[in-house]
């Protein structure tokens, strides 16, 4: 998308999907949104997101943008992927201007070499094949109607995935062997700017925050020092990473507010606000078994009543109205830890651990 008689990238790029034949796997769609200064370069947020079906090019697939006012995100077959704001620019306003919210726009369709012409790799002939384009405008009141988010708009009669959260980042730095003078947080969210997010030691304990506001989704990082001089080295097995062998980051959902805490290159949170917090109810009993488990648990005794199991973030990570007597729990797909479950009209808590 270009905006009619505008100057680039000044007046903005949108791609709504780009796929790569050259030198880049099919399995893999792009998008990003270019701003800057003309005459000049573009300074651009982008995304990555391989498909979870095998090659792209195999068969048909949806891709579409809801683009709103200081607002554009990305969506691949219905799951929104990406999304930015002008807060997601280190350059705005002190550099750049948000070129998305004014001007009529178009659309462009292509296949296309890049400008180094083909190489080995490229494939004659070569199509693309479109089933559809459409454009919908919306009529109702687009906004955040999460009352706990920054950005909550009472007015909002059609929620569009733009909610901010407020998110601290922490980093335990007490098991690091290299020397280093600033941890950053670098990301999806910021470009893997690199120290563009500082992080500080307030009372000296060798853990290190941030805190940002951030828009609700999924996002991929890890925490790095001194603009990229160290960086953690990551293992693609891990549960809180993308299992890219190639890049392998850590993953994050915002969908509420959180911290985000644990020690260099782990997994495991340091600071746990929920388990410091929470004892067990003095009507508790163990109602789930066995307990720790590898990951399946049963339930014992009476039916359970709104079952919910938190990490030690708050965050529920499985819920059901009812569970019977002997009835499954899988919870294989979680890390090892400990969390929290609470159930019945009296919210009776108790804690539950996983090793695997």
């Amino acid at each position: 998308m270009l905006p009619s008689g505008g100057s680039w990238p000044c007046d903005g790029e949108i791609d709504i999907m780009e796929q790569w034949g050259n030198d880049w796997p099919t399995n893999t769609t792009t998008g990003a949104a270019h701003i800057g200064s003309c005459p000049g370069t573009s300074n651009y947020q982008s995304y990555q997101y391989q498909s979870q079906n095998g090659n792209y090019a195999s068969d048909f697939h949806l891709y579409s943008v809801i683009w709103d006012q200081d607002y554009i995100a990305w969506y691949v077959d219905s799951i929104k992927v990406y999304q930015i704001s002008p807060s997601s620019y280190s350059t705005i306003p002190s550099q750049h201007a948000w070129p998305f919210n004014t001007n009529d726009w178009y659309l462009i369709l292509n296949l296309a070499i890049t400008q180094n012409g083909p190489n080995s790799l490229t494939v004659f002939p070569s199509q693309i094949e479109v089933d559809y384009i459409k454009i919908y405008e919306n009529t109702g009141i687009l906004g955040c109607n999460d009352p706990q988010a920054l950005n909550y708009n009472s007015l909002a009669t059609v929620a569009n995935g733009s909610c901010e959260y407020s998110v601290t980042f922490k980093v335990d730095m007490n098991n690091v062997a290299s020397s280093f003078t600033t941890p950053e947080v670098n990301g999806t969210f910021n470009n893997w700017c690199g120290n563009c997010w500082p992080m500080q030691d307030l009372d000296g304990d060798n853990v290190w925050e941030t805190q940002a506001a951030m828009i609700e989704g999924n996002y991929e990082f890890k925490f790095s020092a001194d603009n990229w001089s160290i960086q953690e080295s990551l293992s693609p097995l891990w549960s809180c990473t993308n299992g890219n062998v190639q890049y392998t980051n850590r993953t994050l959902l915002i969908d509420e507010n959180k911290v985000i805490c644990p020690e260099w290159e782990l997994c495991t949170p340091t600071c746990n606000p929920i388990i410091s917090n929470t004892s067990e109810s003095p009507e508790s009993k163990s109602v789930i078994y066995p307990n720790p488990s590898s990951g399946l648990f049963y339930s014992k005794g009476s039916s359970i009543k709104n079952l919910k199991i938190k990490n030690l973030l708050g965050k529920i990570v499985f819920e059901k109205d009812q569970i019977t007597t002997g009835e499954e729990i899988n919870l294989k797909h979680l890390p090892n830890g400990l969390y929290i479950y609470e159930y019945g009209k009296n919210r009776i808590t108790s804690k539950l651990q996983i090793i695997k």
